[in-house]
C-alpha cells in the first residue's frame, strides 16, 4: 500500500514552561529509547472537527463489528484462532460475554489508505498505557495555551468525562481493587511506573464517580482457596479487581485454574481478550472482508497478497513486528497484515516523525483521540506522545 494521505498535520507548537515543568515533575521530559523526551514538547497534531467525528464513527463502526464476532466465536465455541489451550480461560470468556459484562477503556490504532480512509491496525483492548496522557494531561496541555479556546479551537476528549459515567454502569462491589505491574514498595505497594500512572488515575476517575477502588501491586495479589477468591496487599478477599496484566499472561501460570472457582470479578471483563489478540483480526477480516477500515489479515501468510506485516499475535504495543523483506519470529503464532505505512512527517532538527493516530475507547464509545511518533516506522509504548489541537469546523 503506498503512502497514507493523513487528516491532519503536524505543526511546530512550544510547549508554555508552566506546563513544562508540570511535565518534568512527572518524569514525562525523561529520553526514551530514541534519546528524545517521552512528551513531544515543541510541536503538537492539528486536525479538523469533520475528519476527528469521522475517525470516531470508524472506531464505534469496528467495535460494533467486534461484538458480532465475539458473539459468533462464543456461539460456536472456535477459540481456534487464538491457541487458548485452557479450559478455565474458555469458559470464563463464555461466562464474561454471557453475563453482559461491560469493557472499560481500549485503544485502536489506525494508519490510512492513500484516499485518507483510516484503516484499523491494532486494538489494544487489554489495559494499554497512554490513558493519563490521552485524557486530563492532554487537556492540560491544551488550556496552558490562554489564546486557543479564544479562536475556536478545541480538543477531541472526552476521555474523562465518559470514564465518569462507565464506572458506575460495570456496577462493582465494595472491596475492588486495581493490580499494576512494575517495581514494588517494600510494603507491597506499587513502585513509581507507567502502569502506577495508568492506575492512579483509574483510580481517581472511579472515586470521583463514587465507586471505591484501591490500588496495590500485582505481586502482592494472592488466592484464598477457602474464600475463593483473590486477595489485596493485606490477605483480604476482593470482590472485584482490575488488573493491568494481560489475560494471556494468566494462561501461561498454575493459577488460571482458578478461573473456574473464582468469586472476584476480574477486569477488564474476560471476553475482551479476544480483542487484544492480533488473531482477532483475522477473524475480522474474515467475517468482515468489505469494511472499508479493516486491512487484509490471516494466520496464513500466503493469503496476503503483495506487501505485509508480520505480528505476534500476543504481542504489546509494536512488540515484535516485521516489516516487508524483514525477517520473523518463528515458533509464536504470527498474525499477517496487508502492510498500511503510517503517516510520515519532517520533524524539527531534522528529525523524522511516523505518526500514530488512536483512538481511546471507553465502554463501546470512541472517546477522544491520542497521536504518538517515532523516528522509525513502527511505534511502541516507549514512543513520543504528541497533544493534538481541534480545528473548528
Amino acid at each position: 500500500m503506498s503512502a497514507a494521505m493523513p487528516p491532519f498535520t503536524r505543526i511546530p507548537l512550544a510547549t508554555p514552561a508552566p506546563f513544562r515543568r508540570r511535565l518534568d515533575q512527572l518524569g514525562l521530559l525523561v529520553a526514551n529509547d530514541e534519546g528524545l523526551p517521552y512528551w513531544e514538547s515543541q510541536a503538537a497534531y492539528q486536525i479538523g472537527a469533520q475528519p476527528a467525528a469521522a475517525l470516531l464513527k470508524a472506531a464505534e463502526t469496528l467495535q460494533a463489528l467486534c461484538r458480532r464476532a465475539v458473539a459468533t466465536i462464543v456461539d460456536t465455541q472456535d477459540f481456534s484462532p487464538f491457541a487458548i489451550e485452557s479450559a478455565a480461560m474458555q469458559a470464563a470468556i463464555t461466562a464474561s460475554w454471557k453475563a453482559s459484562e461491560a469493557p472499560l477503556y481500549g485503544r485502536m490504532d489506525f494508519s490510512f489508505a492513500p484516499d485518507g480512509t483510516p484503516k484499523l491496525l491494532d486494538y489494544e483492548a487489554d489495559g494499554p498505557l497512554g490513558l493519563p496522557e490521552a485524557s486530563y494531561l492532554q487537556w492540560e496541555w491544551f488550556e496552558a495555551f490562554p489564546a486557543a479556546e479564544q479562536n475556536g479551537a478545541s480538543q477531541e476528549n472526552l476521555i474523562y468525562e465518559k470514564l465518569l459515567t462507565q464506572w458506575p454502569r460495570l456496577e462493582l462491589l465494595p472491596r475492588a481493587a486495581i493490580a499494576c505491574g512494575g517495581a514494588t514498595t517494600a510494603d507491597g505497594r506499587p513502585g513509581d511506573t507507567a502502569e502506577r500512572f495508568t492506575a492512579e488515575y483509574l483510580a481517581e476517575t472511579a472515586r470521583e464517580a463514587g465507586v471505591a477502588l484501591g490500588l496495590c501491586s500485582i505481586e502482592a495479589v494472592g488466592w484464598d482457596g477457602d474464600a475463593r477468591a483473590f486477595t489485596d496487599e493485606q490477605d483480604q478477599p476482593l470482590a472485584a479487581l482490575l488488573k493491568l496484566y494481560p489475560w494471556h499472561w494468566m494462561e501461561q501460570e498454575p493459577n488460571v485454574e482458578t478461573l473456574g472457582v473464582n468469586r472476584t470479578r476480574l477486569l477488564p471483563a474476560a471476553w475482551t481478550r479476544l480483542l487484544a489478540d492480533k488473531a482477532f483480526l483475522a477473524v475480522l477480516w474474515t467475517m468482515f472482508p468489505d469494511c472499508p477500515y479493516l486491512l487484509p489479515s490471516s494466520l496464513d501468510a500466503a493469503a496476503i497478497a503483495g506487501d505485509r506485516v508480520a505480528k505476534p499475535c500476543r504481542g504489546g504495543d509494536g512488540e515484535g513486528i516485521s516489516l516487508p523483506n524483514q525477517s520473523h519470529e518463528s515458533g509464536a503464532p504470527l498474525l499477517f497484515q496487508q502492510h498500511c505505512r503510517l503517516p510520515f512527517f519532517h520533524a524539527h532538527e531534522g528529525r523524522a516523525a511516523y505518526a500514530a493516530l488512536s483512538v481511546w475507547m471507553v465502554g463501546d464509545a470512541a472517546a477522544g483521540l491520542g497521536f504518538r511518533e517515532s523516528t522509525g516506522p513502527i511505534t511502541d509504548a516507549g514512543h513520543r506522545f504528541v497533544p493534538h489541537i481541534l480545528r473548528p469546523a
